[in-house]
């Protein structure tokens, strides 16, 4: 397909047919100066992951296998300079429930089909030596008495133990939301990238502050997660420590200090990941 246009198959084609005899680096299909704009500045809202690939891939043309399957994991092969590459990024927005015909539901995490698919492409790409390159944008697992039934936890060690093996390069990108095992399952820093690469909106944290400060006070809040008490002075008390706890991680998810840890190797814009 043409990333970020319906119909590219015929010219994909003619193009792959010009060019068997040799491959010859080309720009990609829209501007990567275009970058800074697609994301937008509430970390909440959505943008399609399609169109960054149509910003970093030669001519916007990308192979994407297995689409009808877990669509929270878009992954595929397209070229950077001419090279093969192969990528995995993270989907935002809602997708299709295949448990629950009709439904929908977030993507932005792994659920056990995103999984397996993730995992057999990252193998395939290891045996065929081509690079790896992970766009993440994950808040996590899927999580849920339904989810530990499906053995989400058994899939995931297979994804995790696919990256811990791989030989290839594999380089990883977070383009914005790197939260807890999805961080480390799609070749986090623990399992040694070749190279990680943090932008100045990328908010890096074993979970979200919100989410922390539910979990931490999850024995003081009723099933919406508000705040059970009516003692004034409790509920104050509540309150006070859940907000604090809120802005002390998302303070801590500064991209800029996850390099001062050295948990990124390096902060780049946008606008300059296809160059890098």
């Amino acid at each position: 397909m043409r990333c970020g246009d319906s119909g590219g198959w015929e010219r994909a084609n003619a193009a792959a047919a010009a060019r068997k005899n040799g491959v010859a680096p080309a720009p990609p299909a829209h501007s990567p100066e275009e970058l800074t704009g697609l994301f937008p500045a509430n970390h909440r809202m959505t943008y399609h992951v399609e169109e960054v690939l149509a910003r970093l891939v030669d001519d916007g043309e990308f192979w994407e296998l297995m689409p009808e399957r877990g669509q929270e994991v878009l992954v595929g092969v397209g070229r950077v300079n001419g090279l093969h590459v192969g990528f995995v990024a993270n989907r935002q927005g809602l997708i299709d429930d295949r448990d629950l015909p009709g439904g929908k539901k977030p993507a932005g995490i792994l659920y056990r089909e995103g999984i397996a698919k993730t995992s057999l492409f990252s193998r395939s790409c290891n045996d065929d030596g081509i690079p790896l390159v992970w766009l993440q944008d994950i808040s996590g697992f899927d999580i849920g008495v339904e989810a530990e039934r499906q053995g989400l936890l058994g899939y995931g060690s297979s994804l995790i133990y696919t990256n811990s093996t791989n030989t290839t390069p594999m380089c990883t990108v977070l383009l914005r939301k790197a939260s807890g095992a999805g961080y480390y399952a799609m070749a986090g820093m623990p399992y040694d990238p070749v190279l990680q690469l943090a932008t100045p909106i990328s908010r890096l944290a074993v979970m979200e502050g919100r989410t922390l400060a539910i979990a931490a006070y999850n024995t003081k809040l009723d099933e919406d997660f508000e705040i059970a008490t009516e003692d004034p002075e409790e509920r104050a008390k509540i309150e006070a420590g859940m907000k604090d706890m809120e802005e002390r991680i998302e303070g801590d998810m500064d991209p800029y200090k996850a390099a001062a840890r050295m948990d990124v190797d390096e902060i780049v814009r946008l606008d300059e990941i296809r160059d890098w």
